[in-house]
């Protein structure tokens, strides 16, 4: 018997052809195109891929500016313009209350200058009656006493007047700074408002016109992005064709090496030949319609992402059409006037503060101060009164230094009102609020220069963003329309190779002329055939081989099947 001769495990070595090669020719051609479909394939796909790659860029860059131009990010900016230029509108009547709360520090200053004054020329008598009263006392010692005690403590307190004049002086001169700091910020003031606070309103609402604009484009962008992604996660899964095909067609190859194997001497037996060549055969061909039905679709999908790409490059270029450029200008121009109001008033709130703490550093210094000079002009009294008491005892001259020791007290009371005075005065100077809110700091405490820069700079970032993505997603649109192309072209020239599997069904189906089976060949194809068909993987391979069996070998050929679909078929038809 034929069959019996069959080697099945040396026929299936595809290492190499079998023996008889050179009679084959159809063999060879299907292994040689087998073998090249993996390579023609595997070039599309890695096309494919590097096409995901650049719209996974695009898509990347596009989320990137919609987060750039969120309402956390360049919104929060744009609010910040609309509360700088409210803050601006309102400087003007702030720098009113600022330079009405320093006039009231310039009087108040004034004022302690004046009772100071009256204090040092309070002392100055008082010295002058201490030298009447040694004169009157012709050197008494008792006299002497009292007037040198007095005397050292009026001394004691020009220097303390000394120091009070030195800090009204300070004083008097941090007004000064602050007045002409906000004589500066009026005359620019005066110059740019209302038309910078206004401009920056309008430049703030055009501003989020665009920004809006821009991420709804963005948006629309990636949405065309990730369609086209997923198309092409699609036809780059369809390429499998490639490799199912390479498959079918070794399968066919490896099932001719078979066939070889049944040869006798050389011959092989004509009617197991003709069964075998026609079911290869219809193997070629049912291989072949699928791979051109395949391959066509595969084609089709691609020349309907063509409108999409074509799409996604035109909206990237317009991303980029030079509107951040006219925005950011606006914006420089309208900060650039701002700048100069900011500058100014920085400069007159660093007056401002550094007014404050001068204030709070005199009211401390002559608070203390003032209750040392408290205790001399309380001295100054009790020496009088002693000196008048002391006078009872001296007769004559105790009366004409008793007329001097009144005047001494009446002066003494003079100084303690002059003293009170300062202190009325001081508590004024400590309750006047020389830096008052919304001057240079909005609600928040931010100062409104720093708000300004931070809101251009996160514009500015956004809008560069946004021309990166543009220029970078330009050129990855225009190779991705261009890959979009070249993967189509190479995929038609692909369906060449139907010529070379029709070819090659026509020289099967007409090689052997049909022959009525003997019993010899059906014992043969009853080995051969399910050999054949434990090579098959795909169901349609198994559809095609049913159609060939003989009769009483359904049951085999679906055993086979049965054992193989979950492990083989790979889902890939």
């Amino acid at each position: 018997m034929f069959h019996s001769t069959i080697d099945i495990a040396s026929a299936t070595d595809l290492g190499g052809l079998a023996a008889g090669e050179a009679d084959c020719p159809i063999r060879k051609e299907l292994a040689l195109l087998a073998a090249g479909l993996d390579t023609r394939f595997l070039r599309v796909g890695t096309t494919l891929a590097g096409a995901i790659g650049m719209i996974d860029r695009m898509i990347g860059g596009l989320d990137g500016i919609a987060s750039a131009l969120d309402a956390n990010v360049a919104g929060a900016a744009v609010a910040d313009l609309h509360a700088v230029a409210r803050d601006l509108s309102t400087l003007p009547a702030a720098q009113a209350a600022r330079g009405a709360h320093m006039a009231a520090v310039a009087d108040i200053a004034k004022a302690l200058r004046d009772h100071v004054m009256e204090m040092h020329q309070t002392l100055r008598i008082l010295n002058i009656y201490g030298i009447n009263i040694k004169i009157a006392a012709s050197g008494e010692p008792q006299f002497v006493g009292f007037v040198d005690g007095m005397t050292r403590r009026l001394g004691t307190g020009e220097e303390l007047l000394l120091g009070f004049m030195a800090r009204i002086k300070d004083v008097t001169a941090g007004v000064e700074g602050v007045q002409q700091a906000g004589r500066l910020l009026v005359a620019e003031c005066s110059r740019v408002i209302p038309a910078a606070p206004e401009k920056l309103v309008a430049d703030a609402i055009a501003l989020e016109a665009y920004l809006g604009e821009t991420a709804s484009l963005a948006r629309t962008v990636a949405a065309i992005a990730r369609s086209i992604h997923a198309k092409v996660a699609v036809v780059l899964g369809a390429l499998q064709v490639g490799d199912s095909t390479r498959q079918r067609l070794e399968h066919v190859v490896s099932s001719l090496q078979l066939l070889d194997a049944t040869a006798v001497e050389g011959n092989i037996d004509p009617a197991v030949a003709a069964h075998v060549e026609a079911l290869l055969a219809a193997q070629v061909e049912a291989t072949m319609q699928d791979f051109a039905r395949e391959t066509s679709a595969l084609i089709s999908s691609l020349a309907e992402l063509h409108p999409d790409t074509k799409k996604l490059a035109t909206l990237i270029v317009d991303q980029g059409d030079g509107k951040d450029r006219a925005f950011l200008a606006e914006l420089d121009q309208g900060i650039s006037d701002v700048e100069h109001v900011t500058s100014q008033l920085r400069k007159a709130a660093i007056r401002s503060r550094d007014m404050a703490g001068v204030i709070a550093d005199t009211v401390a210094d002559l608070t203390t101060r003032l209750d040392s000079v408290q205790r001399i002009a309380l001295d100054v009294q009790d020496i009088a009164t002693n000196t008048r008491l002391l006078c009872r005892r001296h007769g004559t001259t105790g009366r004409a230094v008793a007329v001097i020791a009144i005047e001494v007290d009446a002066y003494a009371l003079t100084l303690g009102a002059a003293t009170a005075a300062v202190a009325h005065a001081t508590g004024l100077l400590g309750s006047v609020d020389t830096a008052p809110q919304a001057a240079d700091h909005d609600a928040d405490g931010r100062d409104m220069g720093d708000t300004l820069a931070s809101a251009l700079t996160v514009i500015r970032h956004a809008c560069e963003r946004t021309k990166q993505v543009a220029v970078q997603g330009a050129d990855d649109a225009d190779q991705l329309v261009a890959l979009v192309a070249a993967t189509s072209g190479d995929l038609r020239q692909e369906l060449a190779v139907t010529d070379v599997m029709a070819a090659a069904m026509d020289s099967l189906s007409q090689r052997t002329p049909a022959t009525a089976l003997t019993d010899a060949a059906e014992a043969t194809l009853h080995v051969l055939l399910p050999a054949i068909g434990r090579f098959y993987t795909m169901a349609q391979e198994r559809a095609v081989h049913a159609r060939f069996l003989l009769p009483g070998m359904e049951t085999v050929a679906s055993a086979a099947a049965v054992a193989d679909d979950d492990d083989d078929d790979d889902g890939l038809f």
